[in-house]
């Protein structure tokens, strides 16, 4: 690593802990119980099921990129806090899928109440629209190049 590169990451580590602090996620987590004791995988599975009702769980190993054994050791956490249940699919009866209780609709509710406030904190803070497009465009230029490790 050269010397610029690891200042430029020194310089994004800075103002990346800066922007969780003063962002104060931490309270605004306090106001949605439900969501805020899920994990990013649990929150994932909850959002997919939400959006798409009758996916089956070998669609969603697909779209996480994770082992089955994690995606089922996750179900088995949603289901005993009473987020999900486990269905035979109307498309392939042959596999499983998901429904969301009325617990988990309540913690999808938190998760997109969450980001309006936590992701309308950080667009508001840019002054002009053209600002807002070019985050945009440099968070789907990142999105498209990350390296997969």
């Amino acid at each position: 690593m050269n010397s610029k590169n690891k200042k430029q990451i020194e310089e994004f580590s800075e103002l990346w802990h800066v922007l969780i602090n003063k962002s104060n996620f931490r309270n605004v987590e306090e106001q949605f119980p439900r969501f805020s004791v899920l994990t990013t995988i649990e929150i994932s599975i909850i959002n997919i099921v939400s959006k798409n009702p009758d996916v089956i769980l070998g669609e969603i190993v697909s779209v996480l990129d994770i082992p089955k054994s994690t995606l089922t050791n996750a179900i088995d956490r949603l289901e005993k806090r009473n987020y999900i249940n486990r269905i035979i699919s109307k498309r392939d009866r042959r596999s499983y899928g998901l429904e969301l209780t009325e617990e988990g609709h309540l913690a999808q509710k938190e998760h997109l109440d969450f980001e309006c406030m936590v992701y309308g904190r950080i667009l508001n803070a840019l002054d002009t629209e053209e600002e807002k497009q070019e985050l945009f465009k440099l968070l789907r230029k990142i999105v498209n190049n990350i390296e997969q490790q």
